[in-house]
């Protein structure tokens, strides 16, 4: 009743004048010069003062949806007609451009296989055809996002997928998406008026006292059975000295979840208190919201973990990594477009921070040591080329994909010296495997030898090669599994 009660609080419209820029990953943009376009179905509205529930009451009663926060004061939201704006305190208007959904990341990406996120009210069906018209094949994940699509194609087409509408933001797929490793997702840093979107720049953090430094203090509302008490009180507060080490933070444990500059923890099931309900085992494990502001206290920078999920320490589900990711948001960070960052939008086993995560971090807070040195200039990615284009799909009731194997080789990430791999493996289908084709990242691709029993000679280029293997059913359907090789200069 206390968090319920609380959660009122956060929802009363800050009457500050709002900054009238909007902070993107990709630009910042002055919304004093007014945008006078046509509106698409989606698309950003700022206001002079962030808008409060009643302000989002009244968009919906227009038939205008929100989607997405952007903070501080603008909402991503989206109409099926010409929105009626009069009367709204907006001072800016206007659509993402293409140039706004495509991450930095990309450009330093070595592999033909993207993460496209798109908006919440964008249908699976919808984001397929998206894709599909795009010029890119769809891999199917059993653990992606509801709003996410793995894909694969050509790095120089991504501009005409990003100026599709229903795209809100495009990074880099992980070696885990890439692998179809079993991965866990994160829906991203909350504030009252819904989750913040992708393409936003993060937030502006905790406020810093006269020497520059921020000092919080943390709180346990609630504990899990399923870890002891002093395990599971040592691997958030281990978590939160992670961050802490790299720059001008303060921690300490506190009594009071509800106290002022407070990262309170709460294990709860279901429905809690807040607008954002658990959904049980599996899927969502955790939400946070951002610090004050775009959130007010006593709920900014609180950490809400599933109670329904098997938390553990050491293995899946790891209290640590899970605490690890929530914590950035906590602290004002959005998700990272770096794969290998632990703020990536799906959790990774890392023990400690990656150098984008620092940097990240410091730019909220500053360094609290030297900074480490200049990473040495990385060559450039290969140019990734889109892989052969089977057959398209006939009309047929068949929805189901063959499996695919790959028993040789054994691992998933290889690094040899010759010019070579053979790969080998089985596939199998409800009714038949018609055809199994491999791809390389350098361009080259092929039709493998074999269907239910294949192997496939794939040529490789000095450096990072991400093999494909596709195992098609005659209705087009298709299971895919992908190995990663890295050919050394021989000599």
């Amino acid at each position: 009743m206390r968090l319920a009660a609380a959660f009122v609080v956060l929802f009363w419209a800050i009457s500050a004048q709002a900054d009238p820029r909007i902070h993107l990953k990709a630009r910042l943009i002055d919304t004093s010069i007014p945008h006078r376009a046509a509106l698409p179905r989606h698309y950003i509205l700022q206001f002079r003062v962030n808008p409060g529930p009643a302000v989002r009451a009244e968009l919906a009663r227009r038939g205008i949806r929100v989607l997405n926060a952007v903070p501080e004061s603008a909402l991503m939201v989206s109409s099926a007609t010409p929105p009626d704006l009069d009367g709204l305190d907006i001072s800016w208007a206007g659509p993402l451009a293409a140039s706004d959904k495509l991450s930095r990341e990309l450009a330093r990406s070595r592999y033909p296989a993207f993460l496209v996120i798109f908006h919440p009210d964008v249908s699976p069906a919808e984001a397929r055809d998206a894709a599909d018209q795009a010029g890119y094949w769809t891999l199917d994940h059993p653990d992606l996002l509801p709003s996410h699509l793995l894909v694969t194609g050509s790095y120089h087409r991504l501009r005409d997928l990003a100026a599709r509408d229903e795209v809100a933001y495009i990074v880099p797929a992980s070696t885990d998406l890439l692998a179809g490793r079993r991965v866990i997702g994160c829906a991203g840093p909350l504030t009252s008026a819904g989750p913040v979107g992708a393409y936003v720049e993060v937030s502006s953090g905790w406020s810093k006292d006269p020497a520059g430094r921020v000092a919080l203090r943390y709180a346990f509302q609630s504990l899990t059975p399923k870890i002891e008490e002093n395990a599971e009180r040592n691997e958030v507060a281990r978590a939160l000295a992670e961050w802490a080490r790299y720059t001008n933070l303060d921690f300490s444990p506190g009594s009071d979840p509800f106290a002022l500059r407070t990262i309170s923890v709460l294990f709860a099931r279901g429905a809690h208190g807040d607008p954002y309900p658990f959904d049980g085992p599996g899927n969502v494990l955790a939400h946070t919201f951002y610090p004050a502001p775009p959130n007010d206290e006593p709920i900014a920078g609180d950490m809400h973990l599933d109670a329904d999920e098997n938390w553990q320490v050491g293995a899946d589900i790891d209290l640590f990594t899970v605490a690890l990711h929530e914590a950035g948001h906590a602290l004002g960070l959005g998700h990272s477009d770096s794969p290998d960052s632990v703020m990536y939008p799906y959790y990774r086993r890392l023990s400690a921070l990656s150098d984008d995560d620092i940097a990240g971090i410091r730019d909220l807070y500053g360094a609290s040591q030297p900074s480490a040195p200049p990473a040495a200039p990385q060559p450039p990615a290969p140019v990734p080329v889109a892989p052969t284009v089977p057959p398209r799909r006939t009309p047929d009731s068949d929805r189901t994909p063959p499996t695919l194997r790959i028993t040789s080789p054994s691992l998933t990430i290889v690094a040899t010296s010759a010019t070579f791999i053979t790969l080998r493996g089985t596939a199998a289908d409800n009714s038949e495997v018609a055809s199994v084709t491999w791809s390389n990242s350098t361009g080259s691709s092929g039709l493998a030898s074999g269907t239910t029993s294949w192997s496939a000679r794939v040529p490789l280029w000095v450096g990072t090669n991400v093999v494909i293997i596709r195992a098609y059913d005659a209705a087009g359907n298709f299971g895919w599994r992908a190995v990663t090789v890295v050919r050394r200069q021989s000599g």
